[in-house]
């Protein structure tokens, strides 16, 4: 049961960053080069903190999808994306470097994990409101599978001590949000 659990995870979380892969190409999706770097980044912490924190297969697998895909989509956002950056993407950055200098200094990857989800969820904002004032600027399939990965990996994970379950609990919330906020625009029709 396991296998195929961690299967599902890894067909959801890459299918996710498929679609988003996909609405760049035809156009759909054209993300900042520089946010993207900076999410990219993120990605590189979190999977850091998971795999230093002893999170499980699950959480670890989550949070591989979740890096390679964030490098997928900023290697493609050199092309495909616009060049532009604001206060947020600096504050997101700082974060970030928050982030790690805590690791550096006091050998804790769960609190620099913790960090750079903050810092996600910071550079997040403008996308939540987006979604909220247009939800069909968002796309609920991206978010769902996402989502539903999130979903399977903490399900697959529990019983592990709640620290170790702080990513997939993260995007659970994080996506399943996202994803509801982008599928209001089936209800008001």
């Amino acid at each position: 049961m396991q296998l195929v659990l961690y299967i599902l995870i890894l067909i959801f979380g890459v299918a996710s960053y498929m679609v988003g892969l996909r609405q760049m190409m035809t156009n759909k999706y054209s993300p900042s080069v520089f946010s993207r770097v900076v999410w990219a980044l993120l990605a590189m912490i979190s999977f850091a903190g998971v795999v230093a924190g002893g999170s499980g297969p699950a959480t670890i697998a989550l949070a591989a999808i979740f890096l390679i895909g964030n490098i997928a989509i900023c290697v493609t956002s050199f092309w495909k994306g616009v060049r532009s950056s604001g206060r947020l993407e600096y504050a997101c950055l700082a974060i970030l470097a928050a982030s790690a200098v805590v690791w550096v200094v006091f050998n804790t990857p769960i609190i620099s994990l913790t960090i750079s989800l903050i810092a996600h969820f910071v550079g997040a904002v403008p996308t939540y409101a987006k979604v909220w004032r247009d939800p069909k600027s968002e796309s609920a399939g991206f978010w769902s599978l996402f989502f539903i990965a999130s979903l399977l990996t903490v399900l697959t994970s529990w019983g592990q001590p709640i620290y170790l379950l702080i990513f997939p609990i993260y995007f659970a919330l994080f996506d399943g949000i996202m994803t509801f906020l982008a599928l209001r625009r089936n209800r008001s029709r």
